[in-house]
Formats: C-alpha cells, sequence, structure tokens
C-alpha cells in the first residue's frame, strides 16, 4: 500500500510562537528568544523617549521585575505542562518581586530622575510611597495576604487562624503590661514607700545631723573652694564698723532692665510708660438665639406673598443679623403670553422672560402688610451679590456690646497697623465692622435724637482709648451739650478741657490749624510725605490729633462762616499731618451739612432721621427714614459705593466711667505740650490796636489763601487804604503770594 506523501506544515504568518515552539530544537528556541530580547534591551536604551520612560517608570526595579519575567517565560517555553502544578510558585516570585519594587521605592538618590520618585520609579510609589508608614503596611498586606491564594482550603483556614491570633496578641499585651505596671506601681506605693518614709525619718536624717560634729568632715568643708562671688574673711577684716562690706565680683555685669513696651496691657500700670486697660472692663457679649423655623417661615410668606401679586421669587438665603433679617430674594421666570393668532404657548417653545427688580419694589407696602411690620427697606441688589435684599426686623433682636467686636479677628488686624481702629457694629448679616479713621480719613454722623447718635461716639472715643495710649494719641473734644463728652475730662488725651462754650471753638480750631502747618513745616524739612514716614524717621514721634465735635449745628449756627471754613481747611490738609475730625450732628440740613463739608468727609454715618430729605442730606439717597432706631444705622465709605446697613456697637456708662477712671488714676511719662493759644495774640493784648488789626489779617491769610483787599474790609471793617496797607504787610511776610 502506497504511503500518502506528507502535506507541508501551513504556519500562519501572525502563529510566529507557534513556529518557534515547532522548531529543531530547545537550544535554538533559547538562542532565538535571547536574541530577541537584546534587541529589544538595545532599541530601549538607545531610544531617547523610550529610556527616558523605562527609566522613569520602573528605575531599578527592572531587575526583580526582568528576572521574574526571564523565570516565566522559560517555564512556558520548556515546560508548560509543569506550569499548571507550580502555579503558585509562580505567584509567590511576583508577590517576591512586588515587594522588592516596594523596598526600592522607601530609598532615595540625591538627584537625577529617580530623586523624587526612589529606586523603584513611579510604578514602584504604587507599592510603596514616600511615607514609610504606609509603605510598610502596603508591603505587609502583600506578604501577609499572598499566602491565602497559594495554600490549599485547610492550610488557608489555619493560616487565616494564625492571623487573628496574632491580632488578638497585639491587641492584648499592652493592656497586660500596663495592668503589671499599674499593679507594681500599687504594690510599691503602698508596701516600700512606708519603709523609705520609716528609714530616712529614724535613721538617714538624724545621721546626716550628725556628721555635722566629725572634726575631719568640718576641716574639710573649710578646705573647700568658695563659690564664685563670696566674701573671703581678710575683706571683712577691713571693713569699718557700721558699714557693709564689698568685694569685687567675676560675674559680668547684669543686662539693664528694659522697660516695659508702651501700649502693653495690664490692669496695674508698671513702670515709666503708659498700660492700656484691659479689655475685661466692658460687658461680655450676649448670647443669641434665632428659631430658624421662624425664619424659614417668614421666608415662605414672603414668597406665597409676591406669588399671590404675580411676582414669581425664590429666597435664596437667610442672614440674621442683631436687629434685622436679610433675605436674599432670586426674581423668578414667567411664560410669555399666548399668540392668539399662531394658537400656540410660548412656554412650550422655551420663552420665558425674568421677573422685573421694579416689580419686586413695588410691592413694598403689600409684604410689609404681610410681615405686619412697617419696617421694611429693599436693597436692589445686594453689593457683591447677584440677589435681592429684602431686610426686615429680627423677632429676636440682640444688642452688640463692644467687647464683641473688639474680641474679632478684624478688629485686632487693624490694631496691628497701628492706626485707629474703631469698633462701628455688625452688618446684617452679622459679620463685624471694624474701620481704621486714619484712613477714612474724617467721619460724619448725623441722626435724629434718641437714634444712638451719641452711643456711638461714645463707642469710637472708647475703643481708642482701649487701643491707643496718650503718646500716640490726643483728643481735642467740643461738646455744646455739657452732657455727652464732659464724662471724659481728666484723661490725659485730651489736649485741653472738653470745650463746652461756643465762644472756645473757633480759637480752639485756630489752635488746630496752627500746629497742622508747625507740622507741615517740620515734614517739609525732614522730607516726609505723612505722619507714618515722619514717625519712623523721627526720634520724637507725633500722636495722632483727633477732633470729636457732638452738635455740629450749634457752631455752625453761632460761629457761621468761619467755624465752616475753619472745619474744610482742617479735613483738607489735617490727614497727612495726623488729624483727624469726628463731627456729628441732630439736625442734617443744608445750611449745617454743607457740600463743601461732604465733599471732604467721605464717611458718612445715618441714623434714624424723620424724612427722605435729611437722608439725602447726609448719603445722597434715601433709606434712612425706614431705620429702626437705638443704634441701627447705614455706613457709607469708600469701600462701597451703597450705604450698608449696620447696628452700632453699645457702650454702658458704668464701662466709660470704669475706662476714665483707668487713665485718670494712672501716672505716666510727661507728655509734649500743644499749645492751644495764640502767644502772639497773647502779647499783643495790651499792645497798638494796629498790632490786633494785623494779627486777625494774618489769621485770615492762613485760613483763606485767595484773601483779597476787599474781603479784609468786610470781615474787619476797616477802610480801603487801611486794607490795602495789611495786603502788603502780608505779602512782605510771606503769607500771600503778590499779583
Amino acid at each position: 500500500m502506497a504511503r500518502s506523501p506528507r502535506r507541508p506544515t501551513r504556519v500562519s504568518r501572525f502563529s510566529f510562537i507557534e513556529l518557534i515552539r515547532r522548531g529543531p530544537s530547545s537550544a535554538a528556541k533559547g538562542l532565538l528568544l535571547a536574541a530577541l530580547a537584546i534587541a529589544a534591551g538595545v532599541w530601549f536604551w538607545w531610544s531617547p523617549g523610550s529610556r527616558g520612560w523605562f527609566v522613569e517608570s520602573l528605575g531599578y526595579g527592572w531587575i526583580p521585575v526582568g528576572i521574574w519575567l526571564a523565570v516565566a517565560l522559560t517555564a512556558v517555553v520548556h515546560y508548560r505542562s509543569a506550569v499548571r502544578k507550580t502555579w503558585r510558585w509562580c505567584v509567590a516570585a511576583a508577590a517576591l518581586a512586588a515587594i522588592s519594587i516596594g523596598v526600592l521605592s522607601l530609598f532615595h538618590t540625591g538627584g537625577g530622575t529617580l530623586s523624587e520618585t526612589g529606586l523603584s520609579g513611579r510604578w514602584g510609589q504604587l507599592l510603596g510611597g514616600s511615607s514609610l508608614g504606609l509603605a510598610v503596611a502596603k508591603l505587609a498586606a502583600i506578604a501577609l495576604l499572598s499566602p491565602l491564594a497559594l495554600l490549599s482550603r485547610p492550610v488557608g483556614r489555619v493560616y487565616w487562624q494564625g492571623l487573628i491570633y496574632m491580632g488578638l496578641a497585639f491587641y492584648y499585651t499592652p493592656i497586660y503590661i500596663y495592668k503589671g505596671l499599674h499593679h507594681g506601681w500599687v504594690f510599691m506605693d503602698r508596701r516600700i514607700r512606708p519603709l523609705f518614709t520609716y528609714v530616712w525619718r529614724f535613721i538617714a536624717r538624724p545621721g546626716a545631723a550628725m556628721l555635722h560634729w566629725v572634726p575631719g568632715l568640718r576641716r574639710h568643708r573649710q578646705d573647700t573652694p568658695k563659690a564664685a562671688g563670696a566674701p573671703e574673711p581678710a575683706q571683712w577684716a577691713d571693713a569699718e564698723a557700721g558699714m557693709i562690706p564689698s568685694w569685687p565680683s567675676d560675674e559680668e555685669d547684669p543686662l539693664p532692665v528694659v522697660p516695659a513696651r508702651a501700649g502693653r496691657r495690664s490692669d496695674q500700670p508698671t513702670g515709666p510708660h503708659w498700660q492700656l486697660p484691659s479689655i475685661e472692663l466692658l460687658s461680655p457679649p450676649e448670647t443669641r438665639e434665632n428659631s430658624q423655623a421662624e425664619l424659614q417661615e417668614m421666608g415662605r410668606n414672603i414668597e406665597n406673598t409676591l406669588t399671590d401679586h404675580g411676582v414669581v421669587v425664590e429666597v435664596k438665603e437667610i442672614k440674621a443679623g442683631p436687629r434685622v433679617v436679610q433675605f436674599g430674594l432670586v426674581p423668578g421666570w414667567l411664560s410669555k403670553k399666548r399668540d392668539a393668532a399662531k394658537g400656540e404657548d410660548d412656554e412650550e417653545n422655551g420663552q420665558r422672560s425674568r421677573i422685573k427688580v421694579r416689580d419686586i419694589l413695588g410691592r413694598e407696602q403689600d409684604l410689609a402688610l404681610a410681615l405686619q411690620t412697617p419696617y421694611l427697606r429693599i436693597e436692589a441688589p445686594i453689593p457683591g451679590e447677584g440677589l435681592v435684599g429684602l431686610e426686615v426686623p429680627n423677632p429676636s433682636p440682640a444688642k452688640v456690646h463692644l467687647r464683641e467686636v473688639m474680641s474679632n479677628q478684624s478688629f485686632n488686624s487693624l490694631v496691628a497697623k497701628n492706626g485707629l481702629p474703631m469698633a462701628i457694629g455688625q452688618d446684617a448679616g452679622g459679620a463685624p465692622v471694624s474701620l481704621d479713621l486714619a484712613a477714612l480719613p474724617h467721619m460724619l454722623i448725623a441722626g435724629a435724637t434718641g437714634s444712638g447718635k451719641s452711643v456711638c461716639i461714645n463707642s469710637i472715643i472708647a475703643s481708642l482709648l482701649l487701643t491707643k495710649p496718650p503718646d500716640e494719641l490726643r483728643f481735642l473734644m467740643v461738646d455744646p451739650k455739657r452732657v455727652e463728652l464732659t464724662p471724659f475730662n481728666g484723661i490725659p488725651h485730651l489736649m485741653a478741657p472738653v470745650i463746652t462754650e461756643i465762644d472756645e471753638v473757633n480759637p480752639a480750631l485756630l489752635s488746630l490749624m496752627r500746629e497742622m502747618m508747625r507740622r507741615y513745616k517740620v515734614m517739609e524739612d525732614m522730607g516726609a510725605r505723612n505722619l507714618d514716614s515722619y514717625n519712623k524717621k523721627a526720634p520724637e514721634p507725633w500722636p495722632y490729633l483727633v477732633l470729636v465735635v457732638d452738635e455740629l449745628a450749634d457752631l455752625m449756627i453761632a460761629g457761621g462762616f468761619e467755624v465752616e471754613q475753619n472745619l474744610v481747611r482742617l479735613a483738607q490738609l489735617g490727614r497727612a499731618t495726623g488729624i483727624h475730625l469726628v463731627l456729628a450732628t441732630q439736625r442734617p440740613s443744608v445750611n449745617v451739612v454743607t457740600g463743601l463739608l461732604k465733599a471732604n468727609i467721605p464717611t458718612r454715618v445715618a441714623f434714624a432721621v424723620a424724612s427722605q430729605v435729611d437722608s439725602r442730606v447726609i448719603l445722597d439717597t434715601i433709606g434712612a427714614e425706614k431705620l429702626l432706631g437705638k443704634g441701627d444705622m447705614l455706613l457709607l465709605n469708600n469701600e462701597s459705593p451703597k450705604p450698608r446697613r449696620v447696628q452700632a456697637t453699645l457702650v454702658y456708662d458704668k464701662e466709660v466711667e470704669e475706662l476714665v477712671d483707668h487713665w485718670v488714676k494712672q501716672e505716666g511719662p510727661p507728655l509734649p505740650v500743644i499749645s492751644m493759644s495764640d502767644p502772639e495774640a497773647e502779647d499783643g493784648e495790651d499792645g497798638d490796636p494796629d498790632d490786633r488789626l494785623m494779627d486777625q489779617a494774618r489769621d485770615l491769610a492762613v485760613r483763606l489763601p485767595n484773601l483779597s483787599s476787599s474781603l479784609l474790609e468786610r470781615r474787619l471793617k476797616i477802610g480801603g487804604s487801611r486794607a490795602s496797607q495789611l495786603m502788603e504787610s502780608l505779602e512782605d511776610e510771606g503769607l500771600l503770594v503778590s499779583r
């Protein structure tokens, strides 16, 4: 029987591994695999991108990985039948390689590519990592959990129970060690401690006393060197009777005692410096309780009321302040009307219109009726937010104590800047409001009687007295009402006693202007631009000067044009020299709060007023007529383009008295005298009338740079020739520029 010819083996071009497996010999297979491995390694090494990836990915971790791959590939090629039986060894080798890579990741090189990731690269960070504790936990988990996949079920159960017992051992060992130490300490304390006490009381202490009389020991004690600085017997012998002997000391002179830093808080003054009063003099803040359920009910009432009138809104946020609650409203959407011609609804086509803000403003009275309160204020929009603010009186009002605002971080940051910090109050959301008077630089306060204006002034003064000693701050107070600022009489901060007579106000303002011009001249010679730069260069720093006027209307009526011009002049030029104004009035009319005065005082505070006209005079807008009174105010400054609602701080009369007593009882270093009188005027009171006339002309020239002869005629009530002579004299003295 003829044998059929053998068909050639058909090898696919994609079965290259099968071709290797059916090769002529195992040696040829090994050589071919080695050649392929060497070629791949050379390609990886000479390719820059591949070499970078090769190093950054595993680094030296390729050594255990390469060994494991070589062994596994050899076993698959030559001993495929044995792989099924020895697969557990392959898994164990892989776990061992992973542990090696994790250990290499804990070591870092001094520089290069592996300086940050460790010797095993980025992939090694997954198994180990820079944290030693986390890396040990990972490697321990691999070492403990890998045998579970390798062992059979009975052996694995025993292994698992062993792990459980090991964990229990780690858990109970510290407990039993602690109990053993505790019982040992109790035993020592109860049994052995009385024994030591008995031995010391009846044996050791009497024995130590008897050793003092041993002759050899006494002689040894006399021969011991004396301590450094102790006197020798010969030095005592040379001292005269009745005199205290002295002896030289080898020690260095002690460091000089540095006096306490000025402004350090303390209840009792120590040393030659002023000590600030403690904040403990003020009353602690009260706890506030706002029912969230009640506030949520008010929010739903607002939404339902506006919806009933065709205005769809959503209460987005609720901020509960001390006196008011601010509801943030988001205008809703309404669908447009149906097109009758087409018979289609535009809501289905996605055409909607936003509720207009003026529709919400027009429902103010409806909201007041629904909320049962006449005090509503709508702010559209809230500065910095896309919401319409509705401010409603808080059903649980609270007071804002001065200590609560001064304890806040924002106030402490102003104190650290070495300015003039003032605790103003809290806004409608309950956030503290603090200002720096040195940066404002002046402040105007207006409000009706009983609105909290005088309490606000006392809070400002108390804030400054709690943070500034007299060598850094001086006051000039004017109180025509005689009851608001007179309690501060006697504090060392005052340049002069509180001024209560209207006739003394204008000379005091002139003295303050002379001090301002003197400071400008000194600063010009030194090259300083403001008070801060001068105090950094000068050996004796200047204090801030703050003018406080409680009732501006009386001054404007009695003093008239001269008082206004002096205040405007101080407001224009006083900031650079450290002079700041705090003016208050209860009648905000255009005759009192003039346009020129408002232009130089950008920071203005409006308490509750009687009409919208008064609100416009103070803030140039309405809103102050809707305030609640008792500290409820609107604050306008450079930080916000619109007035901000704030509840002013409260300071009691008792707190002011304790604060004044602290400063009155304190004796500090002498303060520089700031003269409040004109020395030239005092010398010329009994002299020639022409000299007094010339002094008055000089005062007018200082206050009015554009002084003319006709103005001199009207002010001094003199003739034209005499006015011309005075003008020439002023030009010769340099007070006026010749035209």
